[in-house]
C-alpha cells in the first residue's frame, strides 16, 4: 500500500535537500577558485586564467563584467565617414567620454602641453586591463618622466578599428584635439580583413549600425547559475582542452593549409596597399602639420617559441580560417620585404618581433597580450617615442 501523503517527513526531505545543494554550491565553488577554472564561463575566461597572476585575473573579470554591462551594441558609428567609436560610459574600469574614447574629456590644450594620440585597435584600447595599464598611460607616465615635460597621451583605441579606420578617427577628430603627434598601432585586423574581404576600402556608414560582437560573454550569464557554474564551466572548457590534446598527440609543428587559391592574390597586394594607406596618410597628416608614427605591433604568428596555449589558438585560427596561418606569414613577410626598399619613409617602424624568444604565453587568446607583455609592449612604443622626439629636438631650449 502506499504511503499517505502525510506520513511523508516533507520537512527532513526539504532539509536533506537544502543541504545537498548547499554541499554543492561549497564543492563547485572550491574546485573553480582553487584552480584554473576560477570566473571561468568562457574560453576567455579560462585562457586567461592560464596565464594571468591572480591579481591581473581579478582586473580582468572586473574589466570583463564592465564592458559587459555597456550591451552588445557598445558601439556606434559616424555617418558619412567609416569611424565607428564608443558610447560614452563610466564604470569602474574605465571612462568612455563624451566622444567614445577612454580619456577624460577633451579639452583646450594647455600652452606648454605636448600632445600625442594613440590609435588602433583593442591592444591600444586596453583590453582587459584597468585605465592606469592601458598603453597609452604607460608611455604617457614614461614620456613625463624621461623629459620633465607636460607630456599628454591620448587613447584613441577602438576595437575593431585596423589603419584605415585609424587614420580616418584622427582626421575627422584632427581639429578637437589637436595633437603634436599622431601614432598609429595596428596590424592583425588588417590581415584578417584582407583574408575575409581582400583589400577594400571601407565604404561611408550610412547611419548609426550594428558593429562587432564582444567575445567576453553575456549579461544573460550573470545569473544565480553563475554560481552554480562547475559544469557549466566544464561544458565551455572541456572542447578547447581535448583540442590541445589531440594536438599534441597529432604533431609537434602547426598545421599550415595551403592558402585558399581566390585569396592568394588579396596576401599579394596587401603590402602594397597596407603601406600604401600609410604613405597617404602621412602626407596627408604633413600638410596639416602634424608628424606621424605607424608602429607594426607583435604577432601571434611572428613569435616564436610558442606556448602550448598559444599553439592551441593558431591550431584553432586553422579550424575557424583555412588557410589563414600562411596567409598572414605571406602578408608579413611582403610588408618586410617592401620596407626594406626604403619606398614606404622612415616613419613605420616594425615591432612585430618584439617577443620573438619569449618562451612565456604573450597572447592568451591569441590576439591580446597579457597584461605583463602590454607592459613591456607599452615600454618599447614609448622607446620609440623619446627616440623620435630627441631626434626631431621638440623639447630643446631655444
Amino acid at each position: 500500500m502506499p504511503k499517505r501523503i502525510d506520513m511523508v517527513n516533507s520537512a527532513g526531505r526539504f532539509a536533506a535537500a537544502v543541504l545537498c545543494v548547499a554541499a554543492y554550491f561549497l564543492f563547485s565553488e572550491t574546485v573553480l577558485n582553487l584552480t584554473v577554472f576560477r570566473g571561468a564561463k568562457t574560453d576567455f575566461d579560462y585562457y586567461g586564467n592560464l596565464v594571468f597572476s591572480k591579481e591581473e585575473a581579478e582586473s580582468a573579470d572586473k574589466f570583463k563584467r564592465d564592458i559587459i554591462s555597456l550591451g552588445d551594441e557598445r558601439q556606434t558609428s559616424i555617418p558619412g565617414t567609416i569611424v565607428f567609436k564608443y558610447k560614452p560610459a563610466v564604470r569602474e574600469s574605465f571612462t568612455l567620454n563624451s566622444d567614445g574614447f577612454r580619456n577624460k574629456e577633451f579639452v583646450e590644450k594647455e600652452k606648454d602641453e605636448f600632445r600625442i594620440a594613440v590609435l588602433g585597435d583593442s591592444k591600444v584600447f586596453g583590453f582587459v586591463v584597468q585605465d592606469k595599464d592601458t598603453i597609452s598611460s604607460i608611455a604617457q607616465r614614461k614620456l613625463r618622466e624621461h623629459f620633465h615635460r607636460n607630456i599628454t597621451v591620448l587613447n584613441m583605441g577602438v576595437e575593431g578599428h585596423d589603419i584605415q579606420r585609424a587614420v580616418a578617427t584622427a582626421e575627422f577628430y584632427l581639429e578637437k584635439i589637436k595633437p603634436d603627434m599622431l601614432v598609429f598601432y595596428s596590424w592583425i585586423i588588417d590581415i584578417q580583413g584582407a583574408f575575409d574581404f581582400g583589400n577594400i576600402d571601407w565604404p561611408p556608414f550610412k547611419g548609426d549600425e550594428k558593429l562587432i560582437p564582444g567575445i567576453e560573454g553575456k549579461e544573460e550569464d550573470r545569473t544565480v547559475y553563475d554560481k552554480v557554474r562547475l559544469l557549466n564551466t566544464l561544458r565551455h572548457t572541456h572542447i578547447s582542452d581535448t583540442g590541445k590534446l589531440v594536438e599534441q598527440m597529432t604533431a609537434q609543428e602547426l598545421p599550415e593549409l595551403p592558402i585558399p587559391p581566390q585569396k592568394i592574390d588579396f596576401a599579394e597586394k596587401f603590402p602594397e596597399t597596407y603601406l600604401g594607406r600609410m604613405s597617404d596618410a602621412t602626407a596627408f597628416f604633413d600638410k596639416k602639420g602634424v608628424p606621424s608614427l605607424f608602429i607594426l605591433p607583435a604577432l601571434i604568428h611572428t613569435k616564436r617559441p610558442w606556448s602550448d596555449n598559444e599553439k592551441f589558438f593558431l591550431y584553432k585560427n586553422e579550424m575557424y580560417s583555412n588557410g589563414i596561418n600562411l596567409f598572414t606569414k605571406k602578408c608579413v613577410d611582403g610588408v618586410k620585404k617592401a620596407l626594406k626598399t626604403g619606398k614606404y619613409g622612415t616613419n613605420i617602424v616594425d615591432q612585430s618581433e618584439i617577443f620573438r624568444g619569449e618562451r612565456d604565453t604573450v597572447f592568451f587568446d591569441g590576439i591580446h597580450y597579457t597584461p605583463k607583455f602590454m607592459r613591456i609592449a607599452a615600454d618599447r612604443i614609448a622607446d620609440e617615442l623619446i627616440k623620435n622626439l630627441e631626434k626631431g629636438g621638440y623639447f630643446e631650449e631655444k
